[in-house]
């Protein structure tokens, strides 16, 4: 199979069928996660063995394996690592695939020379996000998938590094990286690799204190499934080289599908309905350009189911005693499985199809007798969400040792009586590779023709990478071979052109030189404890300020609503005494940097930087700068290197425990450190708009008239508790979980780690709940009040309680592997 060489069509392999469905249907390139170590926590681990055989397979018929370990590292983990990279190393992947800062400054120094690509989970939405990558040493920037064609464009025209953007398969309503959902509520973190799918759950939406009928839209939060197949062309006159597909947890069919239908439009510019059809029917929640057409807030979420449907065949029609009408002519074949459901109610009938017949611009279906007909309404949505007959089709495309992906060799085969044998194999990239007969050639004593003979025996190249483009023969007519001798000339060339085109030579690694990267960092950055505790108040609500004149505090940051100005603000709490920083937004995406140099403008009296991108930007401020916990610094080599861009303090991530944050501040210093003693943790943080999308029919800002600005939207889950959704500068929204986490029982043990800084982060507190909590929380941390008696009194004032959160979380991994 040949295909273009200037795009790399890149797949998931959860396991080895899934790798020879997408070798053998023409990827360019593999992403297979690491051992242990990838955001996959469901899926099949691979052993070395297993790596080791299938990098090889796939080298040797040109295609590029990359292995994810999109995860991040803690402290007391980091150290084991060291000796697990140098082993990787040796197995010579093209390249890593990392979301983890520490990691990738780990895998430069055991293993220089290999590649390192930043995952999508580094939330990458902007040319300075890929700029700091460069700076990490990463030679490709996988880019979020929030991203317009527009977006890729201009990020694509000032681009200082490959970029690689993802065409197909399930989207995340987060951003990548930035999702604490799973963590906050079910205790497993997305950022290691132990999503809980919480998007994927059916949620309650209260506006302004009132229960919305959601007409049967309850699935808030998930997304339809991407696929760009039509938007392909204008990707590659973007300038993009590689493409992506999601799916490490779909199945080998789905992976063969869609490598066929991708490889096609590439190569062809045209896709034939056949192979477009296997898409939806194999897995879709309902197929979608996802944002690469712009934000759509009406379009991007169905909210009626967000589990796998398949192919929407229209509304049935009518229903006789043996039939079912569905509205239109499809293509369809017997066994096929039929879903019948009305939108947003819990009344799915399906069944498998016996047979069917257009009539009359519908379509007749016919199923079997234990098939309930009286189920079935007029107006029921029809769904094709099964085929056993395109997946057997579709098995055979790898399954099959004749379907080999292969290269054209030119063979020659020479010798002279007296003489060994010699057979000798060239591919088309001029490798050559020969195999000699232990025996001398000699003469038959009943000569006859066996050119025809020696030729098909040359030529049994099935189950190699290579087939025969052209046969030399040049021996004696009357020589004397047998066919067993061809053979095994034929396995032992095959087998030496094949390490001609490994071209093996594994990178210089070395563990030792992992170990003196962590020593460092551990020693250089120590520092004395200061005496005095530093406390900082962030706020959302301008009002929240009002009462805090006289309050024992030092800082305050404004992280204010959509369109509120922080001049005001940020004078009356100068006024109070206290100094004044100002956060950037989470993300930042292209063509965003207007928001930065307003807060530059403003010249407070430091920023808090929430992601590298806006890192970049205010480095040449002049203002001090401080980092928030969504830069997912959980390890030391990672906490140094934000301190090595200008950060003059850090916030430990938030999927660290107690446990594994006192690490970090046992073995970096505490005294770089701020730690969160009171927040609501924050769980989704999207592009997607509930606001626009359920209070008004606009598909983006600025249609939406501010919906955001006029009410308040609460969102209730599976379990009963209440969450709040705020927007931010640019219509993003996070949801806060309602009820606050406090660590006010930790100060003591962090302190001890030589932490001096703790930060309240307030969300919807009314300007007398936010002074009475500052009191309190003041109080002990001050010294003035008995930790026991502050939590006791917090705790009552609470409306919703105090819950322990993510910090009391003792179980944040645990391994789901299957075996």
């Amino acid at each position: 199979m040949r295909n273009s060489p200037k795009f790399e069509l890149m797949l998931p392999v959860g396991d080895k069928d899934m790798f020879y469905a997408a070798v053998k249907n023409g990827a360019n390139a593999v992403y297979l996660g690491a051992p242990r170590w990838n955001a996959r926590g469901r899926s099949l681990d691979f052993s070395f063995d297993d790596l080791r055989e299938m990098i090889r397979y796939a080298r040797i018929r040109r295609v590029r394996t990359f292995l994810a370990m999109n995860i991040l590292v803690f402290e007391d983990e980091i150290d084991a690592l060291t000796e697990y990279i140098e082993n990787l190393a040796a197995l010579e992947p093209d390249a890593i695939i990392v979301q983890d800062v520490g990691l990738m400054r780990l895998f430069q120094s055991i293993a220089p020379e290999m590649e390192i690509h930043a995952s999508t989970q580094m939330t990458i939405a902007s040319a300075e996000g890929v700029e700091m990558a460069k700076r990490l040493g990463c030679t490709r920037a996988v880019l979020a998938r929030e991203l317009s064609l527009e977006d890729i464009r201009k990020i694509a025209g000032r681009k200082s590094l490959e970029l690689e953007v993802f065409v197909h398969g399930a989207l995340c309503v987060s951003f990548s990286g930035q999702c604490l959902t799973s963590e906050n509520i079910g205790g497993r973190s997305a950022n290691r690799g132990q999503c809980a799918q919480s998007c994927r759950l059916p949620y309650q939406m209260i506006v302004d204190g009132k229960k919305q009928n959601s007409y049967g839209k309850n699935y808030l939060f998930s997304p339809r499934d991407l696929s760009a197949l039509d938007d392909m062309d204008e990707l590659k006159s973007i300038g993009i080289k590689a493409f992506k597909v999601e799916g490490r947890l779909k199945s080998p069919e789905y992976v063969a599908a869609v490598t066929r239908a991708f490889r096609e439009k590439i190569d062809c510019g045209n896709v034939r309905p056949e192979l477009r059809e296997p898409l939806e029917v194999l897995f879709s929640r309902g197929l979608g350009p996802g944002w690469l057409h712009g934000v759509d807030q009406q379009n991007l979420v169905n909210g009626f189911f967000s589990n796998h449907h398949g192919q929407f065949l229209g509304n049935v029609k009518r229903v006789d005693h043996k039939h079912v009408f569905v509205e239109g002519n499809h293509h369809l074949e017997a066994g096929d499985g039929i879903l019948f459901e009305n939108p947003g109610e819990e009344n799915s009938v399906g069944g498998r199809l016996f047979a069917h017949q257009s009539v009359n611009g519908s379509t007749r279906m016919e199923f079997g007798n234990a098939f309930d007909l009286r189920r079935i309404q007029t107006g029921m949505s029809a769904f094709r969400n099964d085929s056993p007959a395109i997946e057997k089709r579709l098995g055979k495309t790898f399954a099959n040792r004749e379907n080999e992906r292969q290269f054209p060799i030119r063979i020659r085969l020479c010798g002279q009586f007296g003489k060994p044998l010699t057979l000798e194999l060239q591919d088309d990239e001029g490798n050559t590779a020969q195999a000699q007969s232990e025996g001398l050639l000699e003469r038959a004593q009943n000569p006859r023709d066996n050119v025809e003979a020696l030729q098909k025996e040359l030529s049994a190249l099935s189950g190699t990478a290579y087939f025969a483009e052209s046969i030399r023969i040049e021996i004696p007519s009357d020589a004397f071979i047998l066919n067993k001798e061809i053979r095994h000339l034929r396995k032992e060339a095959v087998e030496a052109l094949d390490r001609k085109r490994l071209h093996s030579q594994p990178p210089k690694a070395s563990a030792d030189d992992g170990k003196s990267l962590l020593s460092h960092a551990r020693c250089a950055h120590q520092s004395a404890p200061q005496s005095r505790a530093q406390i900082t108040v962030l706020i959302r609500r301008p009002q929240q300020l009002h009462d805090l004149a006289g309050k024992d505090i030092d800082r305050v940051i404004l992280d204010l609503d959509w369109g509120v100005d922080c001049q005001k603000p940020m004078e009356l709490a100068r006024s109070f005494g206290f100094q004044v920083g100002i956060a950037t937004i989470r993300v930042l995406k292209e063509g965003e940097t207007r928001n930065l140099k307003k807060i530059v403008e403003f010249k407070p009296d430091f920023i808090l930087v929430r992601n590298p991108g806006a890192l970049l930007y205010l480095q040449s401020s002049g203002i001090p700068l401080e980092g928030d916990y969504s830069l997912n610094i959980s390890n030391v080599l990672s906490a140094e290197w934000f301190l090595e861009q200008g950060l003059r303090s850090l916030h430990p991530s938030l999927d660290l425990n107690a446990k594994g944050t006192e690490r970090l501040l046992e073995n970096f210093g505490g005294s770089h450190f701020e730690l969160s003693v009171f927040l609501h943790l924050p769980a989704f943080y999207m592009e997607h708009c509930l606001y626009a999308a359920h209070l008004t029919e606009a598909i983006r800002f600025p249609y939406c008239k501010q919906a955001c600005a006029k009410h308040h939207i609460d969102i209730v889950d599976h379990k009963g508790a209440r969450h709040s959704l705020v927007p931010d500068a640019e219509c993003r929204n996070t949801l806060y979980l309602e009820q606050p986490q406090s660590a006010l029982n930790l100060v003591s043990l962090f302190a001890k780690r030589g932490v001096y800084r703790f930060r309240l982060e307030m969300l919807e507190e009314s300007s007398s709940e936010t002074a009475d909590k500052i009191r309190l929380y003041t109080e002990a941390i001050r010294g003035r009040l008995p930790f026991d008696t502050a939590a006791k009194l917090i705790g009552a004032e609470e409306k919703y309680g105090i819950a322990q959160g993510q910090l009391f979380h003792t179980d944040v991994w645990q391994n789901r592997k299957k075996a």
